[in-house]
Order: structure tokens, then sequence, then C-alpha cells
């Protein structure tokens, strides 16, 4: 130790270590010391002529030890100014301590001082001053005329002047002493106020939250008891300590707020009270809130501010001193949290930090409640698929572009090819009516599908909807793949709105400028007499009519679903911020769309719906009505493919060639056919039901959204109540049509009450999902082998008629040969 302190020696401050004693041969010999620095040491006891050779010493620091006994004469005739003995252990000031004969301060406080001895009075000269905590004191000397004596508390602070940097310093780090510059190099310090400690730079007040400090010349704050804090700065008193405001857990200490709050409560003031979350979706465990995986809540308000609520929480989560003032509260409103309709879609990694409290969309998604796809992925089943290469896309619409024109080609050529005295239906009007099932199926079932906004269907059934998607038979949605190449591909509800619009007008004007073209083609090129020329308009009018009736049969429900979805009940309101005071409404369909501006679109809707959407089915009507009264009259079947003409009507020819000419018939229409071909007599009308059934099932879905029980009420309602009418009455004439009817129904009844009922068990998604899906492929496989099998019967028809033709071509050469040489 002696080689240590020789060592310290040389630098003259032996402060801040663990010395327990000083040698007494120390600074036995003199010394021109100014400063003796054992502060913040173990020193417990000092003998005499410990600092007998300090001659010019004129400050010695002692404080913050252990010290709680002196020798006599220990500081005799030493020339000190300032002795600073606070912060030790000493209860009684003994004889000859101070025996000297200079002004001298000795700074005594904090220290449990109990008696002060009457010797001491007499002992000590009129020079000395020294500051004592009098709280403690029991005894005082009989003379008080042989001393200066100062009881410093709360209140009353000493201050010395000091004359020496290096005193000064060392009394401001962390001492607990502040000090202001004099002139000429004189410093004036005193021990912190009590409320304040000292930071090795300067006393601050004790900082808002669980801290006082009732003492000073103290370099900490005292901790306020658990479950209170001091409303303020500066507290100076363990009665200033109040209970923490609601809210609040009281077991804790509060820190560097007004206490932590309760698992389920959260706060947007650092020393004010806590709420509790009362929002599903979020967590408050850490004093904020932030979103839990599988909720959205979005920042992009006026009435809120990310930027400020980011800096709350950052600061929050600072725990010291340098926490900023400037951002102990956030006072904007806090945005609503919304359940993600697809869970996998907000996983919202990182919420509790600052680049993560917005929220996180998985990727590939996007936009409000993370519903929409990112550029680069596709909507499969309401998921997002990444695209495919480019070149992928390009021939699968390639391929759909050509489907749909075959399909459309095929209905505008369809004719029975029969017998017209027969009353057997053709092929052609079997897969006709088998066709209109399969679109009626998935009709529904896609505009299903697409109003769920996000089911958390499962990859088996994602995968399966890649390989059945084309049976939604909307057309427009046939092309959603196109936005992989381009974004502006993206076909939104307001874009179908008007293709929709513009494709039935457009049909009529097409049908109308072909008819009027052949029929001047007609008149002024080909030069056809008035009976050919009416024959041959009949036939182009047949078949426009054919076309028209089939494209607007086909497309009547999505174009009736694109109106219905920009009407005003088909946009949804949102309470964006907590406390409801602001309000979007954006169309369920597509969320990036704000109702606030579709004024002219919803007034277009109006008189689409007026003008299209309840008069084609009562247009269809009143024609079959017309066409089964006039069968009536006739005592002809509704779905009777001929009608008998006039005589005088009637040509003369005669047939040749084994040609049987139909006597006295002309053929029913094929678009006519199409509507009424595959009912009974009696359920003439049981198409239209079928479109209306549709068409309001659509309408509902699309304008009220599946969460609305009514829908799902008035959805599984009619989803049996058809069923079971399809399977009491059987209105269709061929047997298999009927069960196919009756399994879509069951299919479609099956879809619907799996979607309106909850799953509470999540392992029963995957498994209902791909069920209904292979239910949905199973219905598609069949009708899709019945077209095979009407395509076979139809080539192999043609085939033998052919053949036969050629026989009898053949046999009619063989015996005229002869004749006629």
């Amino acid at each position: 130790m002696h080689l240590l302190l020789l060592f310290f020696y040389f630098f003259r401050d032996f402060g801040f270590n663990a010395i327990t004693e000083i040698p007494t041969v120390l600074f036995r010999h003199e010394q021109d010391a100014s400063i003796v620095k054992f502060d913040h040491n173990e020193l417990a006891y000092l003998k005499s002529g410990t600092f007998s050779g300090l001659i010019k010493v004129e400050y010695i620091l002692l404080h913050h030890n252990k010290i709680s006994t002196l020798d006599g004469g220990v500081f005799t005739n030493i020339p000190a100014k300032a002795i600073f003995l606070y912060n030790n252990f000493m209860e009684m000031i003994s004889v000859d301590w101070f025996n000297t004969h200079r002004d001298v301060r000795v700074y005594l406080f904090n220290n449990p001082i109990r008696n002060i001895s009457s010797d001491v009075s007499l002992a000590i000269n009129t020079a000395l001053e020294i500051f004592v905590n009098c709280s403690t004191l029991e005894t005082l000397p009989s003379s008080h005329q042989t001393f200066d004596g100062s009881c410093v508390n709360n209140v009353f602070v000493p201050y010395v002047e000091i004359h020496s940097s290096d005193v000064m310093d060392s009394l401001k780090a962390e001492q607990g002493w502040d000090c202001s510059s004099l002139k000429w190099s004189s410093f004036m310090c005193s021990p912190c106020h009590r409320g304040t400690y000292d930071n090795n730079r300067a006393c601050l007040e004790c900082p808002t939250g669980g801290f006082y400090q009732d003492e000073i010349g103290t370099t900490s704050c005292k901790q306020c008891d658990v479950g209170t804090f001091v409303n303020y700065t500066g507290g100076i008193s363990l009665r200033e300590c109040k209970v923490c405001p609601d809210g609040s857990d009281l077991t804790k200490p509060a820190g560097y707020r007004a206490c932590v709050c309760k698992g389920d409560f959260t706060r947007t003031h650092r020393f004010q009270g806590c709420q509790r979350c009362q929002t599903d979706g979020l967590n408050c465990s850490l004093d904020y809130r932030y979103l839990m995986p599988g909720f959205y809540w979005n920042w992009s308000f006026p009435e809120v501010n990310l930027t400020e609520y980011r800096q709350f929480v950052v600061n929050l989560q600072t725990e010291n001193l340098t926490y900023l003032n400037t951002s102990i509260e956030y006072k904007h409103r806090m945005p609503n949290v919304f359940r993600c309709p697809r869970f996998q879609s907000c996983k919202n990694p990182n919420s509790d930090t600052r680049e993560g409290l917005d929220g996180r969309c998985d990727d590939g998604y996007r936009g409000w409640q993370c519903i929409k796809c990112q550029e680069g992925y596709f909507p499969v089943l309401n998921s997002c698929t990444k695209c495919p290469h480019d070149w992928v896309v390009l021939l699968q619409t390639l391929i759909l572009s050509v489907l749909v024109i075959v399909t459309f080609a095929v209905v505008l050529c369809l004719h029975s090819g029969k017998d017209p005295r027969q009353c057997n239906r053709s092929i052609n009007n079997k897969v006709a009516a088998r066709i209109k099932i399969m679109f009626g199926f998935y009709q529904v079932i896609g505009e299903l599908t697409e109003s769920l906004n996000g089911a958390p269907w499962s990859d088996a059934s994602v995968h399966l909807d890649k390989l059945f998607s084309l049976l939604d038979f909307n057309i427009l949605n046939l092309y959603t793949r196109l936005r992989c190449l381009n974004e502006n591909f993206t076909i939104n509800p307001l874009l179908r709105f008007k293709i929709g619009l513009i494709s039935q007008v457009g049909t009529v004007m097409l049908a109308c400028t072909i008819y009027l073209t052949c029929k001047v083609y007609l008149k002024r090129w080909r030069h056809s007499v008035t009976g050919e020329l009416t024959a041959k308009l009949n036939k182009v009018k047949s078949r426009l009519y054919t076309f028209a009736i089939f494209f607007f049969f086909v497309t009547y429900t999505p174009t009736c679903a694109a109106i219905f979805k920009v009407l005003p009940t088909a946009c949804e309101t949102f309470d964006v911020v907590h406390d409801g005071s602001y309000m979007i409404s954006l169309l369920r369909s597509d969320v990036d769309i704000n109702c606030g501006a579709l004024g002219n679109y919803q007034i277009g809707a109006y008189v689409a719906t007026s003008l299209y959407v309840i008069p084609f089915p009562l247009i269809l009507l009143y024609v079959l009505y017309k066409h089964r009264r006039r069968n009536v009259e006739r005592q002809l079947p509704c779905n009777n493919r001929t009608v008998p003409v006039p005589d005088n009507d009637v040509s003369q020819n005669t047939s040749s060639m084994g040609e049987i000419h139909a006597e006295h018939y002309h053929e029913v229409p094929a678009w006519l056919d199409f509507l009424c071909g595959n009912y009974k007599e009696e359920f003439w009308y049981w198409e239209i039901v079928e479109l209306l059934r549709k068409v309001v099932q659509i309408m509902l879905i699309s304008m009220f959204g599946w969460k609305n029980s009514m829908v799902k009420l008035f959805t599984i309602g009619a989803s049996i109540v058809f069923l079971f009418t399809n399977v009491i009455i059987f209105p269709m004439r061929d047997r298999f049509e009927e069960m196919l009817q009756i399994f879509s129904l069951s299919v479609i009844l099956t879809n619907v009450l799996v979607t309106a009922i909850p799953i509470t068990y999540d392992g029963y998604v995957p498994l209902l999902s791909t069920f209904l899906l292979t239910l949905d492929a199973v219905l598609c496989i069949t009708i899709a082998g019945e077209a095979v099998v009407a395509m076979y019967r139809i080539s192999k028809r043609a085939i033998i008629s052919r053949r036969v033709k050629e026989a009898l071509i053949r046999r009619y050469h063989q015996i005229a040969g002869p004749n006629e040489g």
C-alpha cells in the first residue's frame, strides 16, 4: 500500500479509490501541496499527525468516506481554509480536532452528529466556522461565542469561495456540488440543493417520475416507493410521491414515467394515466399500442400523425434521462384497428419497433387491409400469386381468347341438324342446356369467392383454383393475369362497369350493322329477288338474334354485378380513427376506390338498372310467353322446334334423291329454343326464374357484402329453396340434366354454408376449401365430358351422313348410268 500511495503522491490526488488508512509517514516531512484529496475512499479513522507536514495546504477533501473517529490534534496548526468532512459517519465532535489559529471552514453536514462537547468550544478559536445538520443534535456547547456554527438543511445550503480550479473541478466531478465562476480565477461553490443532484457537470433537478431528493450535495436521486411518482421535476420529499394514476401497475417502481401500465392498458402521455386497449388486434404490453399479426391500421389520414407517434414510442422506450421532453405526449388521434380478411396477408413483422409501427403487409399484398395485390402479383381465390413469365401470360391469354371466340362462333352457327318433323332434342341443344347449368353455377360461385376479400383458403385450394379459374365465365375475369405484363391492364370495378355497358350497347349496334350490311350486299351486288332476299335476310336475322341473345344471356349476370358494385350500397364506411371522428367510404369490391368520387358512376348505375337490369328478364319472359301462347293455340309444346305453316306458304317443289321435305313445318328460332328447349312445357318460364335467382344472389353479395347477416340468411334460404324445388318438381325434361342441376345447387349451398358459418378450428380450413373446389371441379369435368361426348357424336354423325350420301350418289350413278345409255 505504501508504494501505491507514493505513486499517487506525485499526482496529489488519492480520491476515488479503496484506501482504508493514511500512513502517518506520508506527510511527515514538509510538503508544498496546497490540495490533498482523499475523498471517496474507505477511510474510517484518522491518526494524529497525519497531515503535520502540509505547511501550505489550503483544502483537504475527506468527504464520502466512512470516518467515525479522529485522534486529537489531527488538524492542529494546519493552515487549511476549508476541510470537507461531509458524508461520513461521525456522531460527535471531540476535543482538539480543529486546534488552529486560522480562519477555516469545516463542512460536517450529512454526518449523524448528536453531540458537540463543551470542551470543543474552549479549544476552538473564533476563526472556526462549521456546517452541520442540526436535526440530529442532542447536546450543544455551553458557550456559543467561541465559534460560528451553521445548520445545514434542505433550505439553507452553504456556499464556499474556492480559489483553486483543481478544488473546483474536484467538487464538480460527481461530488454533489455546483460551482459558478467569479473574477480572478475564483469560484463560488455550493452543494446541490434538495430536489437536485450532481451529474458531473452541474446540479440538475430530479426527473419527473419515481424520483425525489430530500438531501443536499448528492450525486443521485432517491426512488419513490413502489407504485408512486412525482408529476414534476425537482421532487424534494417522499411525501411528494403520489400514487400513480388509474391503469398503472402499482407493484412496480415508476421509473422515468408515471408507473408502467397494466398488461391491457396503454398511454399516450408519459406522465399521465393509462387507458384500456379496448380493441382487438392491439398489443399494449409495452405501454403503447402496436399491431398484432392479422390486423391493420392506416396512418395516411389527417387526423393521425405517424411521425409524432413514432417519436413518442421511441422516446417512451428510452428508460433514462436522454428521453426528450418534447416527445412525452402523442397529441393526435389514434387510428382504428381492423381485422384483415385474410390473416396471413397482415404479418406485421417488428410492429413494436419504430420501423414497423405502421404495420406491414405480407409479400405480394398491399392497400387497405392488405387486400390488393402488389405489382408483379395477380389474384387467385383472393390470394396474391407471383406472376409467371410474360410468355406464359401471353400464351394463356391467346388460348382463352380463342376459346371465347370459338364458343360464340359455335353458338352463332348452332342448328339442330335433325329432321324438322322429329320431336327429339338435338345434341347441340343438350350441350347448350348443360353449359347453361355450368354458367349459372360458376357465375354465382365466382361472385361469392370474390366477395370474401381474402378468405383463408388453403394452399391446395389456391393451386386448384389456378386450374379451374377459367370456369367463372365472367369474361373480364379471364384476363386478370394481363396485369402481370403491365399494371395498366388491371381491370377495376369502374372499368368493368364501362366495359359491361359498352359491350351491351355495342352488341346491339354490331348486330344492326351486320344486318344492314348484308341487306345492302344482297340487294345491290347479288341482285337477289324478293323471295330469295327475304329468306336470306331471315336466316341472317335468326343467327344474329341467336348470337345477341346468347351474348346477353351469358353476360347478363356479370354485367349486373358490375352495375351493382358501383351503387352507393356497394360502398363500405370505415371509422379510421379510434374515436370515430373521421370516416371514409371505400368501394367494397376495390378498396383503392373512394366512393366520394363516384357520383357520375352511381347515376349511370341507377340508369342502367332501370333500363337494362330490370327490363331484360321481363323482355325475355314476354317473348317466351308469346311463343308459348302461340304454341298453345297450335297445340304444340313450347320446346318443340317446329311450327306448321299454311299450305299456301309451302314450297311445291318435289323431293328428289332421298330428300325428305318438311311438310308444312317451320323451324322455331334457335335463340328461342336455347331458353326453353330443355324445360318441360309447364315450366316454360323456368330459365327466367333461374336468371333472377342468380342476379338477386349476386346483387345482395355485391351491394351489401358477405358480412351482412341478412345477405347470409337470404343467400342460404334461396339456395335451399331452389335446391328442394328442383328436387320436388323436376322442371327439366332430361333426367341427367335435372340431376346435374341439383348437384350444382347442392354445391352452391355447400359453398354458402361453409362461407357463412365461422370455422373455429383453423385445421378444418384446408380440408373444407379443398373439398369445395373438388366439388366444383367434378361439376366442371362432368359438363366438359358431356361436351366431348357430344362433339364425338356430332363428328360421328357427320362422317356417317357423308358416307351415306356418297353411297347414295354412287348408287344413283350405277342405276342412272345404263338408263342414260
